[in-house]
Parts: structure tokens; C-alpha cells; sequence
């Protein structure tokens, strides 16, 4: 039996593993999380998009504060991803089998999203598929068709300022608003690396995502 000065030794031990686990897990992300950066009722935030994958039967969840745009482009990142599961050695079928469980944490903030959230939604669930996690660093904003595309969006130089004071260090944002990043001066500008995307694809292969 140990005595009480050994124990506590070994209860700071074990505290100090466990801070040092959640700290790893800050550092190299979780996966199935992709940051979005998006205009809201209360400006322009920076929020986790989180994918869960479930035993069931083909259906897709969404939860949290997520206006009617999104929920479509929650649609619309799922059929992407199922359209190129064999790439990632995913038999399509699977998805027959699986339920998928899409949340944005509330987080106090009456609204989010609109389509812009689609591009997160997307890496977030292919890193679910593939069980590899985003950079927590790294931000996404961009419509999807469902030809791959990443559309332009509003509010670039707002999302990017969202984005520094958020911690990010890159973003990713669609080739169609290129010019909204001229504007761009100060700490957004030093500290932030902008990619500009076409596709999806692309946007998987900036992140890490593509094999």
C-alpha cells in the first residue's frame, strides 16, 4: 500500500499524461474536425465542423445552429464524399451501412453558416472516412456543386480576420475570390496564409487528405 506522499506523486504523474494527451490532441487534431470560418447574425466566426461516423443505415444527422443553406450543403459534401470513397479504398456500399452525423457546436451564437460551411463539411467528413485528422489550424470557407467546385462566397476579408483572431494560420478559400484578398493588410495579412481552391480535390490535397 502506498503512503499518502507516493500516491499524490503518482496522481500528479498521471495528471500530467493526461494534460499532455489533450494537449497532443490540440496540436494534430481529431479526426473528423475541420474549422469553417463564416458570417453570422453576430459577424464573422471561426467554429469547428464536426463528422461522426455511425453503424446504421445510410442516414445523414446534422445538428447544432445550422440555417436551411447549410443543412443543403451538408448534402451535397456527403455525395461528394460517397462519389469518391473508392479513391480512399472505400467500398461506396459502406454508406449504405453507415450513418452520418454532422454537427456545428452552438457555441452561443444564434447563426451560422449558409452554404459557405460546405468545403469544411466535406474535409471534415473524408478525414472521418479515412481517420486522419485536419490541421486545427487550418480554415475552410466555400459553396460546393456537386461537380466538385468550390464556389465563391461573401465576406473574405472578415473571415480572414476571423480566422487570425481565431488562432488559424491558414485558410482556404475559393479561386473565385481572389480579388477579395487584396484588401487584405495588418495581422491578416502577415500572419495568415490564404490558399486559393478550385475543387474540392484540391482542397483535399492542400489539407493532407489526398492519397
Amino acid at each position: 500500500m502506498f503512503s499518502g506522499r507516493p500516491q499524490a506523486g503518482l496522481f500528479c504523474c498521471r495528471v500530467v499524461f493526461i494534460i499532455a494527451i489533450l494537449m497532443a490532441a490540440s496540436l494534430n487534431g481529431i479526426p473528423g474536425v475541420a474549422k469553417t470560418v463564416a458570417l453570422t447574425s453576430a459577424g464573422a466566426i471561426a467554429a469547428p465542423v464536426e463528422c461522426l461516423l455511425l453503424s446504421g443505415h445510410g442516414k445523414l444527422i446534422l445538428t447544432g445552429n445550422l440555417v436551411g443553406e447549410a443543412r443543403d450543403s451538408a448534402q451535397v459534401a456527403l455525395s461528394l464524399a460517397r462519389s469518391r470513397a473508392r479513391t480512399f479504398g472505400i467500398d461506396p456500399a459502406d454508406f449504405l451501412r453507415t450513418d452520418v452525423h454532422i454537427h456545428i457546436p452552438g457555441g452561443g451564437v444564434a447563426r451560422k453558416g449558409g452554404p459557405s460551411a460546405g468545403l469544411a463539411m466535406f474535409v471534415a467528413l473524408v478525414s472521418a472516412m479515412i481517420r486522419k485528422p485536419v490541421d486545427p489550424r487550418m480554415a475552410f470557407t466555400g459553396e460546393l456543386s456537386l461537380t466538385g467546385e468550390v464556389l465563391a462566397v461573401d465576406g473574405i476579408s472578415k473571415k480572414a480576420r476571423a480566422a487570425v483572431a481565431a488562432g488559424m494560420t491558414h485558410l482556404l478559400i475559393p479561386h473565385g475570390n481572389s480579388l477579395g484578398t487584396r484588401g487584405l493588410t495588418g495581422k491578416s495579412a502577415e500572419n495568415l496564409k490564404i490558399a486559393l481552391v478550385k475543387t474540392v480535390d484540391e482542397a483535399l490535397e492542400i489539407s493532407g487528405m489526398k492519397k
